[in-house]
C-alpha cells in the first residue's frame, strides 16, 4: 500500500501541472472518513483525490485489478458489481465489509455515480454509499462523511491544472422510531445528493458547459480567482451580456489563425515581443527535452487516440501506457549511458527532462499569447476588454469560497 501511494503521487505530480485543494480544513487529521467522490475523468480521479485525503482506500471494480499492472495502477477494495456478475449476497457482504473497515478506523473513497463522465451534470447516484453509511450508523460507528468534487481545466491535457473541492461534513439523520429503513435510506441519499451538487457543477447542456469552462478559466488569468469558484458563481446562468460579448469576440476572431489555450485565445498584457522571446527562450530546452523523450510521449499520445472510447478516459490510457514507457525509457537511458562509459550524461538528461515537464504548461501559455499578440495585435484590446467584463460579471455574482 505504501508503494502504491508513492507511485500514485508520482503519477499525479508528473501528469498534472498543479493540483489545488479547496476546503482541506474539513478533512480530520485522524478517524474514519467516508469520502463521496464525484467521478469525472476515469480512474485518474482516484490519483488526484489522494492529494486531498492521502489515506483513502477506494472501492474498485474487481476486473480492473486483474494482473500485476492492474494491481499497480488501481488500489483498493475489490467490488464485483451486478453488471460484472455480482450477486445480491456479494453486494450485501461488501456493504458489511465496508462498514467494518470504517469502524476499524479506515477511510474509504466511493464514487456514487459508479462510472465517470465529463458531461454537463453528474450521473444518477447509486445507493451503495448511503447503504454503507447507514450500516455503519446501525453498528454504532462514528465517521466523517465528506463530499468531494473535482474540476479539471482540461481533463485530457498533459500538465493541465485541477482543483479538488472538499465540502463540509454531512451529518446523518437519526433513524426515526417506528420508521422504515427504506425511508431513512432515501433521506440519506437526498443529503448525499445535495452535498455532492454543492461541490460539483451542473448545467443544462454541453454548449453551456463549454462556454462556462472557458469563462471560468479566463477568470483565473492574472487573478487569485479559483477555477471552481468561477464555475460555481455562474452555474445558474452565464450573464447574457457576457454570452453576447464572448460570441462577438469568437465571430471577430474567425479566420485570424489565433491559437487557444484551454479554449481561450490568450493575448499578452505587455509588449508581444517580450512574450514571444520568453516563449522561445523557454521553448528551446522544453522542446529539446521533449525530443529526448519522444518515444514514450508518442506512445502515450497514441494510446489516448487509439484506445480511449470517450474523452473521460483519454488521460487514463495516456497514463497506463505513457508512465511504464517513460520509466522503461529512463532505465534504458541509464543502462546505455553506463554501457558507453558516459554515465555523467544521465544527470543532465534527467535535469532537462524535469525542466520540460515543469515548464511545459508555462511554455504553452507564453507561446499562445506571443503568437496571438504578434499575428493579430488588433484583437489584443478587445481580448483585454472581454477579460475585464468576465471579472466584472463575477463581481456581480459573488464567488463561493
Amino acid at each position: 500500500m505504501r508503494f502504491q501511494l508513492l507511485f500514485h503521487a508520482f503519477i499525479r505530480h508528473l501528469y498534472f501541472s498543479r493540483i489545488t485543494v479547496t476546503g482541506s480544513e474539513h478533512v480530520p487529521e485522524e478517524g474514519p472518513v467516508l469520502a463521496l467522490c464525484l467521478h469525472r475523468n476515469g480512474a485518474v480521479d482516484g490519483y488526484v483525490y489522494r492529494a486531498a485525503i492521502a489515506r483513502l482506500i477506494y472501492l474498485v471494480r474487481a476486473k480492473l485489478r486483474k494482473g500485476v499492472v492492474g494491481k499497480l495502477f488501481f488500489s483498493g477494495m475489490d467490488v464485483t458489481r451486478r453488471g460484472d456478475g455480482g450477486r445480491t449476497e456479494d453486494i450485501l457482504a461488501m456493504i458489511t465489509d465496508c462498514a467494518d473497515a470504517l469502524r476499524a478506523g479506515s477511510s474509504l473513497g466511493i464514487f456514487p455515480e459508479g462510472t465517470s463522465k465529463l458531461g454537463p451534470r453528474h450521473l444518477p447516484f447509486k445507493s451503495g454509499a448511503a447503504r454503507i453509511a447507514q450500516a455503519c450508523q446501525e453498528m454504532g460507528g462514528s465517521l466523517t462523511i465528506l463530499p468531494l468534487g473535482i474540476h479539471y481545466e482540461c481533463p485530457w491535457a498533459f500538465r493541465s491544472r485541477v482543483e479538488v473541492v472538499v465540502g463540509p461534513p454531512v451529518s446523518l439523520p437519526p433513524p426515526v422510531a417506528g420508521g422504515s429503513k427504506g425511508s431513512h435510506l432515501r433521506e440519506v441519499r437526498r443529503l448525499f445528493t445535495d452535498a455532492l451538487e454543492e461541490v460539483g457543477i451542473n448545467v443544462p447542456d454541453e454548449e453551456t458547459q463549454d462556454l462556462l469552462q472557458k469563462v471560468a478559466y479566463a477568470a483565473t488569468l492574472g487573478t487569485e480567482v479559483s477555477y471552481f469558484s468561477a464555475l460555481k458563481a455562474m452555474e445558474k446562468g452565464i450573464p447574457p451580456a457576457l454570452v453576447s460579448a464572448w460570441r462577438d469576440f469568437d465571430t471577430a476572431a474567425e479566420g485570424k489563425r489565433l491559437f487557444r489555450h484551454q479554449g481561450v485565445p490568450l493575448f499578452p498584457s505587455r509588449w508581444p515581443g517580450f512574450y514571444a522571446l520568453a516563449a522561445v527562450l523557454l521553448g528551446i530546452p522544453v522542446v529539446a527535452g521533449a525530443l529526448l523523450n519522444l518515444p514514450p510521449l508518442l506512445l502515450a499520445w497514441f494510446a489516448g487516440k487509439r484506445f480511449a472510447d470517450d474523452t473521460n478516459v483519454i488521460s487514463l490510457w495516456r497514463i497506463l501506457v505513457g508512465i511504464p514507457s517513460f520509466l522503461l525509457w529512463l532505465l534504458a537511458g541509464l543502462v546505455l549511458s553506463g554501457a558507453l562509459g558516459c554515465v555523467w550524461m544521465f544527470p543532465p538528461y534527467l535535469g532537462l527532462t524535469a525542466f520540460t515537464i515543469f515548464g511545459w504548461y508555462r511554455f504553452k501559455k507564453l507561446a499562445v499569447a506571443g503568437w496571438n499578440g504578434s499575428i493579430c495585435p488588433e484583437m489584443t484590446v478587445r481580448s483585454h476588454d472581454l477579460h475585464q467584463l468576465v471579472l466584472r460579471e463575477l463581481g456581480a455574482n459573488p464567488l463561493r469560497k
